[in-house]
């Protein structure tokens, strides 16, 4: 019986897809929300106005807002502004609200609110993602931008203060992206570091500092698409 010969070439493809092994699957991302950015409270969050009438509840952060501005040296005892506030502040005593109480409760709770918008996710750390937001570019490669930061929604840093560190996110791309428009999502892929970044960054009327919780390296960014 004649064997069949095996072509060589056919041979050699063989032995070295043997020494090479099994091709590696690429890693899946895990698709995360900015809420998982975000550490949970260690307990509810209590909203002395909650149940209050919503115009006594105006009145009263504007109380507050404004006690804060002279509390800082923004407004003077003297000023209008300040004036208002402790006629309306002095109204609503008449009416029997503990103005001075709930002042403390709201400072309470703002104060809180600061805190935990400077907590970070460390157990994130090192985790490969794909996290949904805006671009916000800080460097330009001719018309495309090699670094980014990553917001959850449209107009952040621009018409209203910035988010809290943890809902910013730090992109270096892996190669330069074209950010046609600052109001179209995109999605970001790669692996997220838990590190604070401070940046400048340009907005329509100057520059503003400001800080971001994590950082995303080596990215990949596409359109998003549900």
């Amino acid at each position: 019986m004649r064997m069949q010969r095996f072509p060589v070439a056919l041979l050699a493809a063989a032995m070295m897809m043997f020494a090479a092994g099994p091709a590696v699957a690429a890693p899946v991302p895990k698709t995360t929300t900015w809420e998982e950015l975000a550490p949970e409270p260690e307990k509810p969050i209590e909203d002395p106005l909650a149940h209050m009438d919503p115009f006594i509840t105006a009145e009263l952060y504007n109380i507050a807002s404004v006690v804060r501005q002279k509390e800082t040296g923004f407004l003077s005892a003297v000023s209008p502004e300040y004036e208002e506030a402790m006629e309306a502040k002095y109204r609503l005593e008449k009416r029997g609200v503990e103005v001075d109480n709930i002042l403390v409760r709201l400072a309470k709770v703002e104060a809180e609110i600061r805190r935990l918008d400077e907590q970070i996710v460390h157990a994130l750390d090192g985790q490969f993602i794909k996290l949904p937001g805006y671009a916000l570019p800080i460097e330009f490669d001719g018309v495309a931008v090699q670094e980014f930061l990553l917001v959850p929604y449209v107009g952040a840093c621009i018409h209203v203060p910035p988010p809290p560190q943890n809902q910013m996110v730090f992109v270096k791309l892996s190669e330069p992206y074209l950010v046609e428009s600052l109001f179209e999502p995109v999605w970001i892929t790669g692996r997220i570091v838990v590190e604070r970044t401070k940046k400048i960054l340009p907005v329509s009327d100057g520059k503003i500092p400001v800080s971001a919780g994590y950082t995303i390296e080596g990215a990949t960014v596409e359109p998003y698409k549900e």
